[in-house]
């Protein structure tokens, strides 16, 4: 599976509140939608949605008086119902990918916060067909599991795989880091990781942290940069470093679909 174009207009904006450094620091902001098309999706599938990094909380008006929820359990049912419907998709499963980080204190007075994250994964798989995703370093789950469970067609992924509609997609959690710290590896471990796991010839790798993008100046590992550059071309959808453009190719063909704090709705050439 491979993106041919990103569309340079956005689909929507979706307005939500941003965390600060302190007591009522925190502001309005908005999450991009963007629109990608690629060469084939998994059978029976017609669109997927990526994102990642959705640090933040639904507006005052949305919670009407309620305590604020996390975006990403907002967002999904604003895809289902404002986005999708204008996309003209044939009839075909919506799937999601999830690239980590999708946690904000509740009080919007810290940035980088660390909690729990299992009602975004619930609210996406309430919406959608599939999801497959990986932890950030920010994301923590209720059961204090090193690998959280789900039920159902959700399907968390950290140094494995799932194939769907005849799609391998490999996933790899967390960043490279200290160990004692949720969701870190050393660097090393991390990178020897990743090697093995590409081994399989995945046709999308799902990270959080992911390579640099040296021609586009875009932020990111330059060592996790080097094992693609020695394995078979993937598609890489990653997290963790924003970049100004949602999407990267590698000089060894290998293409990078960075969802930090933005949405892609990737859908096939003919819809």
């Amino acid at each position: 599976m491979r993106i041919t174009s990103i569309e340079s207009k956005l689909l929507t904006e979706i307005q939500f509140l941003n965390a600060g450094r302190g007591p009522g620091d925190f502001y309005n902001d908005v999450v991009p939608v963007h629109r990608g098309f690629v060469d084939a999706l998994p059978t029976g599938t017609s669109a997927i949605v990526a994102t990642a990094d959705l640090q933040g909380r639904e507006t005052f008006e949305s919670a009407c008086r309620q305590p604020l929820r996390l975006l990403g359990e907002v967002l999904p049912a604003m895809l289902r119902a404002d986005v999708l419907p204008s996309l003209g998709l044939p009839k075909g499963d919506i799937g999601v990918l999830l690239a980590g980080d999708f946690y904000t204190v509740p009080a919007l007075d810290k940035r980088g916060g660390s909690g729990e994250v299992r009602p975004v994964w619930d609210a996406f798989a309430a919406e959608f067909d599939w999801v497959a995703g990986v932890a950030g370093n920010h994301d923590t789950f209720a059961d204090g599991a090193n690998r959280p469970s789900f039920t159902g067609p959700v399907h968390f992924l950290d140094n494995d795989h799932v194939t769907i509609g005849g799609v391998s997609i490999a996933g790899l959690s967390g960043i490279p880091g200290n160990p004692r710290r949720p969701w870190r590896r050393t660097e090393d471990d991390y990178i020897e990781t990743l090697g093995m796991l590409l081994c399989e010839v995945p046709a999308i790798t799902l990270m959080h942290e992911g390579p640099d993008a040296t021609a586009s100046g875009f932020r990111g590992s330059p060592r996790i940069r080097e094992v693609f550059e020695q394995s078979a071309n993937s598609l890489v959808v990653r997290g963790h470093s924003h970049w100004p453009e949602p999407f990267a190719e590698l000089s060894c063909g290998t293409q990078v679909l960075n969802v930090d704090a933005r949405v892609v709705i990737l859908t096939e050439n003919n819809c």
